[in-house]
């Protein structure tokens, strides 16, 4: 089966001259995943865009589980036979007060649905010097599809961003919000010879210190990684419960309830794990659980994405700092490059981290009246808050 549709693109204004050299943009639905795999698969192998998040693995998983829901667009930029680019564009309507928003996001959705998945290191998928024909090539084909605002979450600074900014969506201003992503150099550690608490505060050392001599009246403080599925899905059914647990206890619905988020999730540690992608990491005191870590693996890079603290009453117990120190020691022993927090400004991560990176999250709003009247409601929403706070 071919795509169902293929465009050339050529964007407007260049009628008198001759257009730029763009490659073929051919177009997929959900359907069609098992013979477009294997373009997705080749591009993630060669780009230097490619991240966990934008991974075969990662991919598969969420088309088969959210595939059928949203009805996602796979977009194939090809040049002379050879793929040079791949995304997914998925269509959203969104409601604000009265109004009705239609967004397309790029490679995962948003919205108020709870059962999304963040999506964190986006980007489009291309090959290196492929970077504007690509982005011009997918301007100029949303040019054709009716929406409000085009969204790109979570993607980093770089040569495609400034592409999406100046290059295809020149015209569109956007409207951006970054959040810091926290990680530990653990090559530069490695190559420096330094240990990984000498680069944390002195603060820090001695709530370490302090908290792993009360854990080790348990019983020896250890580090277990899963090396095989069943015991990955046991950790990570562990895991869930003290997640769960915690956010429930503030009221909150946790990560991990019941929905297709925890069938993505379940469904990519079956289909990840065996290729090396999923690290399920528990430290314990004796038998006694101190803490599950929830990472992706890719290239080298560890990807902390989710946690389950075993919490008690004794405020001198730090178990997510253990089990963080402890995760990065075993990182950096077993030779993987780099630990990243993810996205997010937590004074945990600040405490654990040096290195420090932003990813951005951009709205591309294309004039739109309903669009400045939701702002202007907006802006007199935060003006009353503030009136009401001053007085």
């Amino acid at each position: 089966m071919g795509p169902v549709s293929i465009v050339t693109p050529k964007l407007a204004g260049h009628d008198s001259s001759p257009p730029p050299k763009f490659p073929k943009l051919s177009v997929y639905q959900t359907q069609q995943w098992p013979e477009v795999s294997k373009l997705w698969a080749e591009l993630d192998e060669v780009s230097p865009y490619s991240s966990f998040y934008l991974s075969t693995e990662w991919t598969t998983v969420w088309l088969e589980v959210f595939g059928e829901a949203l009805q996602p667009e796979i977009l194939v930029f090809e040049n002379e036979e050879r793929a040079t680019g791949i995304c997914l564009l998925v269509r959203s309507t969104e409601r604000r007060g009265p109004f009705r928003v239609k967004r397309i996001y790029l490679n995962t959705v948003g919205g108020d649905i709870e059962d999304r998945t963040l999506m964190e290191f986006n980007n489009l998928l291309c090959r290196a010097g492929w970077e504007e024909k690509n982005v011009g090539a997918l301007a100029a084909y949303l040019q054709s599809l009716e929406w409000d605002e085009f969204v790109v979450e979570g993607i980093s600074p770089g040569p495609l961003l400034e592409c999406f900014r100046v290059g295809g969506f020149s015209q569109l201003p956007p409207v951006t919000s970054t959040m810091p992503s926290y990680y530990v150099n653990l090559e530069q550690l490695r190559q420096s010879g330094a240990s990984y608490e000498s680069s944390l505060s002195s603060n820090t050392r001695e709530q370490l210190r302090r908290s792993v001599r009360r854990y080790a009246t348990i019983g020896e403080v250890r580090v277990e990684v899963a090396t095989e599925l069943f015991r990955a899905e046991q950790l990570f059914d562990e895991m869930c419960g003290m997640h769960q647990s915690r956010w429930q206890k503030k009221g909150e619905t946790g990560a991990f309830g019941p929905g297709r988020r925890l069938e993505f999730h379940r469904t990519l540690i079956r289909q990840a794990f065996e290729k090396g992608s999923i690290q399920l990491l528990r430290v314990a005191a004796g038998e006694q659980t101190i803490g599950i870590l929830y990472n992706f693996v890719k290239n080298g890079k560890v990807y902390f994405f989710q946690s389950g603290f075993n919490y008690s009453d004794d405020k001198h117990l730090k178990p997510g700092l253990v089990t963080h120190v402890f995760a990065v020691r075993y990182c950096l022993n077993a030779g993987f490059t780099e630990y990243d927090f993810l996205a997010g400004d937590a004074q945990y991560k600040r405490s654990l981290a040096r290195e420090c990176r932003q990813l951005n999250w951009v709205v591309f709003a294309r004039p739109r009246t309903k669009l400045f009247v939701i702002e202007r409601l907006r802006a007199m929403k935060r003006r009353l808050r503030s009136v009401i706070r001053n007085n």
